[in-house]
């Protein structure tokens, strides 16, 4: 058995992924592993109307960077008190970059994900970032489908 020594939970704070978290907490207790947390929030936009007025894009992720910590703070104490070791971090960029990225630099052996289970245009559209992840992960990753999605046949 490959040794699971850390695992990354990246989480959008959706039904979806506190569903996933059950299990990475699982994972992580069985295996004693420690818990990396991450959180991507998107970068401002970059449109010229959006800079009007008094919009200031380096204070706005500053201020949802600043509410991802907070939200990931319950995480972290959830994992404290089952005495599991776990570290948190809020960066700013493409979801799916970040992710991989952190796997790599971080050495994470396992990852952990909900997926919300978007189907045809949505799909399409949207795309996913769980798929994104698994195609390009230094490493396993676990995708965790919460209990009230049905499955559609294409």
């Amino acid at each position: 058995m490959v040794p699971i020594r850390r695992i990354l939970f990246p989480t959008d704070f959706s039904e979806p992924a506190d569903h996933a978290w059950r299990f990475a907490l699982h994972f992580a207790k069985e295996f004693g592993a420690e818990i990396h947390l991450l959180h991507v929030v998107a970068p401002p936009p970059h449109m010229m109307e959006a800079y009007a007025g008094n919009f200031d894009p380096a204070k706005f992720a500053e201020v949802l960077t600043a509410e991802a910590n907070a939200s990931l703070d319950r995480f972290v104490q959830e994992a404290k008190v089952r005495n599991i070791p776990s570290q948190s971090e809020v960066r700013v960029g493409v979801d799916f970059h970040e992710i991989v990225d952190y796997a790599r630099s971080r050495q994470i052996d396992l990852i952990v994900m909900a997926t919300h289970g978007r189907t045809g245009l949505a799909h399409a559209l949207v795309g996913s970032v769980a798929e994104k992840v698994v195609r390009k992960a230094p490493c396993p990753v676990l995708t965790v489908k919460h209990p009230a999605m049905k499955f559609e046949m294409p």
